[in-house]
């Protein structure tokens, strides 16, 4: 009986400690996983692409509050918009190709960058460019966060 009870827990013991290490090894796989995630964005110039769109947005309210919001300046800030916009998509594009368990959601960023490209577009508008432009650099400022975190989680 004592030599059934000896097996039976050495068995389990073995069991334990192989799922132990499973866990142990699949958390440390994951985590290598999302800092090469977030190192390749990196690479790929998706952090200056990001700044780069806030630089944009903060220009924008700059000449909006210094009433310099002509419309060439309007056309040329949408230009660097949908130019930034192509940018950050072939990163995202690029990064997510392969499979990583936290994922960098854009498209809440692409349809902010869409609603500002539309209110710099209309004249009829020009009262909510602040509002638009302020809401998609919270956004953004979220974005930055959230990738902070993937990296030093």
């Amino acid at each position: 009986m004592k030599d059934q009870w000896k097996f039976v827990l050495r068995t389990g013991l073995i069991y334990l400690s192989v799922i132990a290490v499973t866990l142990v090894a699949n958390g440390y796989y994951r985590e290598y996983q999302t800092q090469v995630y977030i190192d390749r964005f990196k690479e790929e110039k998706g952090m200056r692409i990001l700044n780069e769109i806030s630089e944009t947005y903060k220009i924008t309210m700059e000449h909006y509050s210094n009433y310099k919001l002509n419309r060439e300046m309007k056309q040329r800030l949408v230009d660097k918009l949908n130019k930034l916009n192509n940018d950050l998509r072939k990163v995202e594009e690029s990064v997510n190709s392969g499979e990583v368990s936290h994922q960098i959601d854009f498209s809440f960023l692409y349809h902010d960058i869409k609603l500002v490209n539309i209110a710099l577009s209309d004249t009829s508008k020009d009262d909510v460019v602040p509002v638009i432009v302020l809401h998609a650099m919270e956004g953004l400022g979220e974005l930055k966060k959230e990738i902070t975190y993937i990296q030093y989680r």
